[in-house]
């Protein structure tokens, strides 16, 4: 740029010149003020290609500066004269001459000077007519080679042919000014410039300007041999201190040198070498900020050949050599196959090294060609071939650039990469395309191969520059590679032997995974897969990207990634990858930092896994956990877990909030036991003496040590032995406590039983497993109970005390007398020291005891000592008492509302009223022996008893008791005056021996099993009709005796028997033995 104004300035300055040069030839010839005037008028049009009026003030002589004459031209304006627009102005234009050959009569000039004028090129009009570079193009407009050869060296010989035969003239100007492209900022100043000619030594040139700011020296030597040889050499030297930079030129620093040497031995063969060098040059260029470089060049025009070839084009930056060679010339007209007249270029190099600065690849080798054309009429800068080759890759492609006025060029850039290393492709990509894209690629992906490739630029007009980014239609990429590492962030193990694909639009870069391998430090690997790298408005210089990436693998490899920054969460958790086994896979999205000085602790990351089989060496707040499969979801503020998992042994469902930080949420532990029998037999032995089967419990932390458990006991029974009451499994129910553990002992409080009919509050306490205290301030197992139960263990029982307003006691009653054998095994070897004061205890059959008190102390189903008082609805005490001690077992029960008692014990449902009066004893290991006997009670109702008198067996004769005994009998109610037996009561079987029953109509003898250890029944006995009739004729000396029912003095009676399952028994009665007399008839009893 600063040469291309130098060379512009000095043609303007040359057509000053020939205005100094007219003015002096005139004046010398002796002309006045308006014949110098009309010839340099003359001279100066023809030049310009436009008509020039000179204005000028008076000549006058004045003294020069080296003691000579000189004659003075003040006040010189050049105007165009169509238009009167002035482009030149000078303060004086001075000849000096020789005073003592003027006194001879002789003109001797020695200098002509041009002094404090401005030049302003711009001001003159474009025109059709000839220029001044008309003489250097050919036909079509072309700068010809052979011309500019030929033009240069004919100015030389102009030269030294007008200042042939004079004594050394000198022309010199000072202080002229040199407006470029009609812009005052942008000036070429000439301090000083002087040519003269010595004779024997030729031509000489020197000078000092400033271009642009930049100190510019110029000087030269011309020589002429014969009429047609010369030689010359032309060099300018220019510097640029970086404290005088200007912020409006490209060249900020360094220094230059261009030198031009021309030789022509005749007409015809004139060759100009052209050589320029530049140290620590420093440019800037749109879209490329500051370039420091050196510049080596030499190039050839001579003539014959048609082109400017270039024989070595060097520059070479701090690890950089760019060396070509090629040429530049005009198209042949034979060539351009009516395409528009151009030039064509290329350049080749055959061997450069490129390095970029902020590339830490090692410096690439390259061959490289650029070939293509310029078109000069539409300004349009064309490279058909644009190819690097280097040893393993090459880029193919094709470019263009157009210049506009006043505005940035458009461009236009095609790449296409078939195959390339990813190193070598770093060097090559140039910093102004897409230089967010490329910073990330340069410092985050290393190693591998570029496969088919592109990348796309189409700038338009103007845009370059401009301040604003270029978007995704202006430029774009898309890079394919392989086998290639990219860093993740932070200290996160890069992910290696990685395919996937790099693209870029504009300010946006998409970089997506499809494979890879995560190696860490310690060899442990993760696969990764489906990952990407978002990165938006990059030449926004956004703080920010964003990684996301899928991996799957060992549970310690992923927890020594998670354990490295910026995640670290592992430190967080206090966990170590050694404390993981199991495997894992999921997702992990990290923000990637953009610039260096972000702060790698307000990076935002998120990591999902899906682990199973998990085991944690190290327990975890406090739980030892196994076999775990879920999910963990954690980011800078918390974890959450979420698993399947064995706690402590125990299957479990566990819900976890951990904080990683100090704004982060509150900890939360919400665990869902699954406890079997087994698992409750690990954590707490004594819970299996009421649950069995499965039960869920989710565990929520509280505080330090507390968790609150939610338990749903649908799929489990409840049972609670002692009272005999059982919740089935299948029977929603829910049970809510909060633990606090503390060494061996475990406190359940806030206890709180919830079903649909049944519920208990209050507290518990566990010691080694086992239950040591339970305190209920409310219990209600069935509905309508109001009780407080107190349990606590005494030894290896417990003590157990119940109060309160209303207690249903049927399951009690049922466990004790009629499921004996599951009472021994629900309560076995279990002692139990018993208190019970209730209002209103409710048992079958629809009956209330009040004031129930109960006193027992006992082992198992074994009752010890136990005392029941209570009072009927009929208000009739009820008393029963039970005494065991060393000599043996008393029994007894009383109460003179018998048919209560029967009832509420759901012993016998139709018996009412009455006295009862039980007494049973029992050495050790023997069975209870003893009477029953009941008064004045009534049986209603009993479908045994109507089946008896008024149904026909199934395998009788078809009759009934009624009509074996020709009478209708009250099958509905029956009068008792007495019922008596003695009865046997062991292990599993109740026997009764002598049992009667006497009533005013009917009586009955009878004795057997009423239930054996197989649950069978088989009683015998008579049945006796009209008893209080038949029993008379017992009574009767002898007759009686013989006649009469033996033991019971009935004279008719009718044989039977009732057999079976006891639930189901089937009766059997004997007609003939009711006419035989009573001594007779016990050939007809059943065996």
């Amino acid at each position: 740029m600063a040469r291309v104004a130098f060379l512009s300035g000095m043609a303007l300055l040359a057509l000053v010149l020939v205005a100094a040069g007219t003015l002096y030839l005139a004046g010398a010839a002796g002309f006045g003020n308006d014949r110098i005037k009309q010839e340099a008028e003359v001279a100066l049009s023809a030049y310009a290609g436009v008509p020039v009026r000179v204005e000028a003030g008076a000549a006058r002589l004045s003294w020069g500066e080296i003691g000579l004459v000189s004659i003075e031209v003040p006040d010189v304006r050049l105007s165009v004269a169509e238009n009167g627009r002035e482009f030149a102005r000078a303060g004086a234009m001075r000849f000096g001459f020789s005073l003592w050959p003027l006194l001879t009569g002789r003109l001797d000039i020695k200098e002509a000077a041009l002094m404090e004028a401005v030049v302003d090129g711009a001001a003159l009009p474009a025109s059709s007519e000839p220029g001044w570079l008309d003489g250097v193009t050919d036909e079509r407009g072309l700068i010809d080679p052979d011309k500019v050869v030929a033009s240069i060296f004919g100015g030389m010989t102009q030269l030294f042919d007008a200042l042939e035969g004079r004594e050394a003239p000198r022309m010199v100007m000072r202080d002229v000014e040199l407006i470029l492209a009609g812009d005052a900022r942008h000036s070429l100043h000439a301090e000083h410039f002087s040519a003269w000619r010595q004779p024997g030594e030729g031509l000489k040139l020197e000078g000092e300007f400033d271009l642009l700011g930049r100190p510019v020296v110029l000087t030269g030597v011309a020589s002429r041999r014969k009429a047609t040889g010369i030689r010359f050499d032309v060099q300018v030297d220019a510097t640029r201190p970086a404290e005088t930079a200007s912020a409006d030129s490209p060249w900020i620093e360094g220094s230059g040198r261009l030198r031009l040497t021309g030789t022509r031995p005749a007409p015809g063969r004139g060759r100009i070498r052209i050589v320029a060098s530049g140290a620590d040059l420093v440019a800037t260029l749109p879209e490329f900020g500051p370039m420091r470089a050196n510049l080596d060049m030499a190039a050839v025009l001579a003539a014959g050949s048609g082109k400017l070839e270039f024989e070595r084009l060097s520059l070479k930056t701090a690890r950089s050599t760019y060396a070509f060679h090629g040429a530049v010339g005009p198209v042949p007209a034979k060539d351009e196959r009516n395409a528009a007249p151009a030039y064509r270029w290329e350049f080749n190099s055959d061997g450069s090294t490129i390095a970029g600065d902020d590339v830490s690849e090692p410096a690439l080798q390259f061959l490289a060609r650029v070939a293509g054309t310029y078109d000069p009429v539409a300004r349009l800068l064309n490279a058909q071939e644009l190819g690097i080759r280097t040893r393993p890759g090459e880029i193919v492609g094709r470019a263009s650039i157009q210049f506009f006025e006043d505005i940035a060029p458009s461009v236009a850039l095609a790449l296409d990469i078939p195959t390339m290393p990813v190193s070598y492709a770093k060097q090559l990509w140039p910093t102004p395309t897409a230089p967010g894209a490329r910073a990330w690629v340069l410092a985050n992906v290393f190693g591998g191969t570029i496969e088919n490739s592109r990348v796309r630029l189409r700038v338009e007009p103007g845009r370059l520059g401009n301040g604003f980014s270029l978007n995704g239609d202006e430029v774009n990429g898309h890079f394919t590679i392989a086998d290639t590492r990219f860093d993740i962030t932070g200290e996160l193990p890069a992910v290696r032997d990685a395919h996937g694909t790099v693209d870029f639009r504009g300010s946006d870069v998409d970089i997506t995974l499809s494979r890879g391998t995560v190696y860490m430090p310690t060899g442990r690997t993760l696969a990764a897969s489906n990952g990407s790298v978002l990165i938006r408005q990059v030449e926004s210089q956004p703080a920010t990207g964003f990684v996301d990436i899928d991996v799957e693998g060992d549970a310690p490899a992923a927890a020594e990634f998670a354990s490295y920054r910026p995640i670290d969460a592992m430190r967080r958790l206090g966990l170590s990858a050694e404390d993981f086994s199991g495997t894992v896979k999921g997702n992990v999205k990290v923000e990637i930092p953009l610039r260096k000085d972000f702060p790698a602790d307000q990076l935002d990351w998120d990591v999902d896994l899906v682990y199973e089989n998990l085991d944690i060496a190290k327990p975890f707040d406090g739980q030892t956990v196994t076999q775990a499969n879920g999910t963990i979801d954690v980011d800078p503020m918390r974890a959450i877990i979420r698993a399947k998992v064995l706690l402590n042994g125990m299957p479990s469902e566990i819900a976890m909030t951990e904080p990683l930080s100090d704004d982060g949420p509150a900890r939360t532990r919400d665990v869902a036991l699954v406890l079997d029998d087994a698992a409750r037999k690990r954590l707490a032995p004594g819970l299996n003496e009421m649950l069995s089967g499965p039960v869920t419990a989710k565990v929520t932390i509280v505080g330090p040590g507390e968790q609150r458990f939610d338990v749903d006991l649908a799929k489990a029974q409840l049972s609670f032995p002692w009272v005999g009451w059982t919740k089935g499994a299948g029977i929603p129910g829910t049970a809510r406590f909060v633990m606090k553990q503390d060494g061996d002992r475990i406190a359940l409080s806030g206890f709180e039983l919830a079903g649909e009919s049944f519920s208990a509050k209050g507290d518990i306490v566990l010691t080694g497993g086992d239950l040591s205290e339970a305190r209920f301030s409310s219990v209600s197992l069935n509905r309508g109970d109001d009780v407080a139960v107190k349990l606590v263990r005494s030894g290896k029982g417990f003590d157990v005390g119940i109060e309160g307003a209303s207690f249903d006691a049927r399951s009690v009653i049922k466990l004790y007398l009629a499921e004996t054998d599951k009472a021994e095994k629900a309560v076995e070897a279990v002692p139990i020291t018993l208190g019970v004061a209730v209002a209103r205890t409710v048992g079958f059959n629809n009956e209330v005891l009040t004031g129930l008190n109960v006193s027992l102390r006992g082992t198992g189903t074994d009752l010890g000592a136990l005392r029941i008082a209570a009072i009927s609805a009929r208000g009739a005490p009820v008393s029963i008492v039970n005494e065991t001690d060393a000599a043996g077992r008393n029994v007894s029960i009383r109460s003179t509302d018998a048919g209560a008692v029967l009832r509420f014990l759901n012993i016998y449902e139709y018996m009412h009223g009455g006295t009862i009066d039980l007494a049973l004893s029992a050495k050790p290991k023997d069975p209870l022996r003893g009477q029953i006997e009941a008064r004045d009670f009534q049986v209603i109702n009993d479908p045994k008893l109507r089946s008896l008198v008024s149904a026909p067996p199934p395998d009788g004769d078809g009759r009934s008791l009624s009509q074996v005994a020709r009478r209708e009998l009250d099958d509905r109610k029956a009068r008792f005056q007495r019922g008596f037996a003695l009865v046997e009561k062991g292990d599993g079987y109740l026997s009764i021996d002598r049992g009667v029953l006497r009533g005013a109509e009917i009586g009955a003898t009878f004795q057997g099993a009423l239930y054996d250890q197989r649950g069978n029944i088989d009683i015998t006995g008579t049945f006796m009709p009209a008893y209080g009739l038949n029993r008379l004729f017992g009574e009767i000396p002898l007759f009686g005796q013989i006649l009469g029912n033996g033991r019971d003095r009935g004279l008719i009676g009718i044989t039977f028997r009732l057999a079976g399952d006891s639930k189901s028994p089937q009766l059997q009665i004997n007609p003939i033995s009711a006419i035989a007399p009573g001594i007779f008839r016990s050939i007809f009893e059943f065996d």
